[in-house]
């Protein structure tokens, strides 16, 4: 007697970075949504993981990365391209105490990463969101991989690097840039640091 086998997808956060193609900073804006109305959010808002990036082992993370800019003018904005894309994790201590060994996190919270830096594949697919108004562009950059998050529990600092080539309108001379962003990510249950 065979037993139907039942896989449930993994709950999927898309981490949405976004800049303004004539911003003079080069922070990126960042948010997260959930891809189903059943994964959490995991960016909480309150809690004790309150501006922290929280996730839970199993969950995969997807990335936009979506630029803005005005479409008049004679540096008008065109579109733009990821020239490079690089997750950086930084594993803190998640044990220390008098008696006790010292223990880190491991070098990343993705089962993708062999160290603390990941170059993700430079394999994105582009969109164009209709005009807003004022003639505003926004152009959408989606990676069409995704990161596994592993079952070790741990503490990063979790940093993004981006360098991207922003086009301009006819006649106007492309600018390479890069941008970043830095929060902090925890894995695995409350408590995880003793």
């Amino acid at each position: 007697m065979t037993h139907p086998i039942s896989l449930t997808p993994p709950a999927q956060a898309l981490l949405h970075l976004s800049f303004d193609a004539d911003q003079h900073g080069s922070a990126l804006d960042h948010y997260f949504t959930p891809v189903s109305s059943t994964t959490p959010v995991p960016e909480p808002v309150e809690g004790v993981h309150t501006a922290s990036l929280y996730f839970a082992p199993g969950e995969q993370l997807l990335v936009r990365i979506s630029a803005s800019g005005a479409t008049t003018g004679t540096n008008a904005f065109d579109s733009f391209q990821v020239i490079d894309c690089v997750i950086i994790t930084r594993p803190q201590v998640i044990q220390r105490g008098r008696g006790l060994d010292t223990l880190y996190s491991p070098p990343s919270p993705f089962l993708q990463a062999v160290g603390s830096c990941y170059p993700m594949a430079l394999d994105f697919y582009a969109s164009v969101n209709p005009l807003k108004p004022g003639g505003e562009r926004v152009v959408n950059q989606t990676w069409k991989g995704s990161l596994d998050v592993g079952v070790s529990p741990g503490i990063w600092d979790f940093s993004m690097v981006v360098t991207v080539r922003i086009t301009r309108g006819v006649g106007a001379v492309s600018e390479v840039r890069v941008f970043w962003f830095d929060p902090e990510m925890e894995v695995g249950s409350t408590g995880t640091l003793k």
